[in-house]
């Protein structure tokens, strides 16, 4: 029953992310933590404005494999910018 809690709750944040944030474009999803950490600093130095979010998805099966999905997301005024500056160096 926990799953089914857990999938109604991320299918309401995810209906309320569409209809009343800003922050509407996914610019990144990902299950490495070390470049989600790169992506936002890239972001911070080129002053983009973003949201993230973290969800574990509950589908580790070894403790190998992530279970942790990384995401960014942008207004759609920035996606078009946000995507050039993620994928360059932070200049700091």
């Amino acid at each position: 029953m926990s799953q089914r809690i857990g999938t109604v709750d991320n299918l309401f944040t995810y209906a309320c992310r569409k209809l009343f944030s800003r922050y509407k474009i996914q610019l990144y999803a990902s299950h490495n933590e070390e470049d989600f950490h790169k992506k936002i600093l890239n972001l911070n130095a080129h002053y983009i404005d973003y949201k993230t979010n973290i969800a574990g998805t509950g589908k580790q099966k070894t403790s190998s494999e992530a279970s942790t999905v990384y995401e960014i997301y942008v207004k759609k005024k920035d996606h078009t910018l946000a995507e050039l500056a993620m994928n360059t160096a932070a200049h700091r």
